[in-house]
């Protein structure tokens, strides 16, 4: 390990409150979940699970940027805290990321979330004792061309309730706990 001005790498790596939600993340079994849905098929240092907990971990600080530049977060981050031993910066690039999100647009983003709400959130202390169930729209532009052949959400247009009918839009209903987790969702 390379000292720098008497700090080796690891001293100078953070971990600050990533390691709270890395630490949610593998109690409530998150990742088995996921590993057991969308299995890793090939060689890779990094599984499905692995890469979604850097998604969640990377959504809390580094939003809004292309997908090659996602690595750049993890420069100071303690990767083999909060991933596992062996994990660094240089096993995260765009393609990890890309072949994650195919996979996850392949099985289903909506029967994925609700797989891992279904044993992992309704059997803890995050449980239901009142559900409120409620629907909102977005309106979109652009043009939408199926690129998966899954089956996708039909994209027209319908009530604005912000008062646009030149666009087209879909609905998202979500059931909440009382907490306001989310427990089940939908796209129509």
């Amino acid at each position: 390990m390379p000292i720098i001005d008497g700090f080796d790498d690891e001293s100078i790596q953070t971990i600050g409150h990533l390691g709270i939600v890395a630490g949610a993340y593998d109690s409530l079994g998150i990742g088995k979940v996921i590993d057991r849905a969308i299995p890793k098929t090939q060689h890779h240092h990094l599984t499905h699970s692995d890469v979604v907990k850097l998604m969640v971990l990377n959504g809390l600080g580094f939003v809004e940027r292309r997908l090659y530049l996602f690595p750049d977060f993890f420069d100071d981050i303690a990767l083999n805290r909060l991933i596992g031993p062996g994990i660094t910066r240089d096993n995260l690039n765009d393609d990890v990321f890309g072949r994650t999100l195919d996979a996850i647009a392949e099985y289903g983003p909506t029967e994925l979330f609700n797989e891992i709400v279904g044993e992992c959130l309704l059997h803890s202390d995050f449980g239901t004792h009142c559900v409120h169930i409620d629907t909102t729209n977005f309106s979109v532009t652009g043009n939408y061309e199926p690129d998966f052949g899954t089956e996708e959400i039909q994209i027209t247009y319908g009530y604005p309730k912000d008062g646009r009918w030149d666009l087209k839009r879909f609905v998202l209903g979500i059931a909440a706990n009382q907490h306001g987790v989310p427990l089940f969702l939908q796209t129509f």
